[in-house]
C-alpha cells in the first residue's frame, strides 16, 4: 500500500469508531483496508488481506458488510469521491 493509502485508512478507521459497528478493531482495520485496496489501482485480494491481518476472509466479509452502509462517511474525500465509492461492490 502507498503512504496516501496508509494515510487514508487510518483516517478510515478512526472515522469509523463514529458509528456502532460491534465488530473488533482488527476486523474493521482489515475490511477498511480491503476497501481502500479496491478503490486503489493496486486493488488486493480479500486472500491477501487475510493473510497479512490474521483475520478470516468470512470476518472480513461480514466486517465489510457492516461498513458498507457508512463508507461515504468513513473515507476520506482526498482519497476517493463519491463516484469512486459506487464502483465498490455492493455486499
Amino acid at each position: 500500500m502507498t503512504n496516501q493509502a496508509i494515510k487514508a485508512a487510518q483516517e478510515a478507521v478512526q472515522k469509523s469508531e463514529e458509528f456502532d459497528i460491534r465488530r473488533s478493531p482488527i476486523s474493521i482495520a482489515a475490511a477498511v483496508i480491503y476497501i481502500i485496496t479496491q478503490l486503489s489501482d493496486n486493488k488486493k485480494l480479500l486472500r491477501d488481506i487475510s493473510i497479512a491481518t490474521g483475520v478470516a476472509e468470512g470476518t472480513i466479509r461480514n466486517s465489510y458488510k457492516d461498513l458498507y452502509p457508512h463508507v461515504s462517511k468513513i473515507i476520506p474525500n482526498w482519497y476517493a469521491k463519491e463516484e469512486d465509492l459506487k464502483s465498490l461492490n455492493s455486499p
